[in-house]
């Protein structure tokens, strides 16, 4: 048994956690392990239900690497459910079969279901560089191989793209940023012996969208705990609205800042909707008429006004997740904080709930801080990136420029994009600007 255990953890990297308590790791180092359970299995079909799920990026390319060397290596029949198609085809597929309310829509090779528009129409998100090519006015066939950006003539492409580049509007002055969240020195250990995170510092301006990057176990949801205070800082300090968090309790924090965990089951604590909005400002102490009208109010703005007498278990995994929201919007807080919200959905529900955000930020004001590994969602919703590895913070520069750097996402365990591959097939030197010509074509689009 030893020798199969220890190979099957090297083959996941998870050698150096073989003896930790499985509760103890992050969800996506716990991802890993159920990984690992699975192929130490001598079985003929191996069905992967969404095995990307809660994975950074560098992890998820080597699973797929992992799996389809078990194909090649074996020739065991590999069944992928997922939704993360880029991700799954940075190894060959042979068949995809797209679904859709039970049916089944397409049955085809990659390439042509590309080219079919059937993904946008069914909720898959295209691969970035596909849609970036399309936006380009390129005309790609079946033959272009259009699935496998390895395989892809970009150099064909080039001129068309270096054209498109150049088109990027010129960002319009802001005024000066107010510094809502500051973070200065902030160290904690969990078990008093290896730092969570270490002296770091960084601070947010109110009204921005900011994300928070790193591999899985990296310190990201440590920060999230350190300001709700759930746990205290070994050293640093926090300070909101230029007061020290240290001084007020959790709950003087939870009426400034609003954290929606990753799972909403984890949050939900009542039969109907509007007990669990109304939860919160019952612990206030507001007058009956008062609660109902925020509730209403909140409940409308979140598209759930209609469901509003409805028990939760009978809502969607997307409406659940929209009800927590909700929950932490009626104490009308200034800071909102999503961990990993995109975890669990497709593109379709992502993209409801991110233009929801963005209204939250734009038409209320919000302060939003996205803590994630996806990258598509960090490049189309956020302006500038806090990344974390190995407990310190080793950038705190706008979302083009950290996805313009190799070796700095590679630190990070994260992986440059397709759109970073593409520009440099094509030979565009500002690789920011091309990026960003991207993030404003694909906003106009939506």
């Amino acid at each position: 048994m030893y020798p199969v255990v220890k190979a099957t953890a090297k083959m996941v990297d998870l050698e150096s956690l073989l003896h930790h308590a499985p509760h103890d790791l992050s969800g996506g180092q716990k991802q890993r392990v159920s990984l690992a359970g699975v192929l130490v299995d001598d079985v003929d079909v191996l069905l992967f239900d969404e095995p990307l799920a809660a994975l950074d990026p560098k992890t998820a390319k080597k699973t797929m690497e992992i799996i389809d060397e078990l194909h090649r290596d074996s020739g065991k029949t590999i069944i992928i459910i997922e939704h993360r198609l880029e991700d799954v085809l940075t190894q060959h597929v042979d068949r995809v079969i797209l679904m859709d309310s039970g049916e089944i829509v397409a049955d085809t090779t990659p390439n042509a279901l590309l080219m079919s528009g059937l993904l946008e129409k069914h909720g898959i998100r295209q691969p970035l560089y596909f849609s970036a090519l399309k936006h380009a006015g390129c005309e790609l066939t079946e033959a272009d191989n259009p699935a496998y950006l390895s395989s892809l003539p970009v150099e064909a492409f080039a001129p068309q793209l270096q054209q498109w580049a150049g088109n990027q509007t010129t960002e319009a002055a802001q005024e000066e940023p107010k510094t809502l969240l500051d973070i200065r020195g902030l160290t904690y250990s969990y078990d008093g012996e290896k730092n969570a995170l270490e002296d770091v510092t960084f601070s947010v301006n109110r009204g921005e969208m900011v994300s928070i990057l790193g591999k899985n176990g990296s310190g990201k949801s440590t920060i999230t705990k350190l300001i709700m205070g759930v746990v205290a800082p070994d050293a640093g300090a926090i300070y909101f609205n230029g007061q020290d968090f240290n001084e007020q309790s959790i709950f003087e924090r939870s009426k400034k800042v609003g954290v929606v965990m990753q799972n909403p089951n984890h949050m939900i604590s009542h039969h109907m909707i509007m007990d669990e909005v109304a939860f919160g400002l019952k612990n206030l102490g507001l007058s009956d008429a008062e609660i109902e009208q925020r509730v209403l109010e909140v409940l409308e703005f979140c598209g759930l006004s209609k469901y509003r007498h409805w028990p939760i278990d009978a809502l969607s995994y997307g409406q659940k997740k929209r009800v927590t929201i909700a929950s932490i919007l009626v104490m009308e807080p200034e800071l909102l904080i999503l961990d990993e919200p995109t975890a669990g959905q497709d593109y379709r529900n992502y993209s409801a709930m991110l233009s929801f955000i963005k209204r939250l930020n734009k038409e209320r004001g919000v302060t939003v801080i996205i803590i994630s590994h996806d990258l598509h969602l960090v490049l189309e919703n956020t302006t500038r990136s806090i990344v974390i590895a190995d407990s310190k913070l080793i950038a705190d520069a706008p979302m083009t420029e950290v996805f313009s750097q190799p070796t700095l996402l590679d630190a990070a365990n994260l992986a440059t994009t397709s759109l970073y591959e593409l520009a440099i097939r094509a030979g565009i030197s500002d690789i920011n600007g091309f990026m960003q010509q991207f993030i404003e074509t694909e906003s106009h689009a939506k």
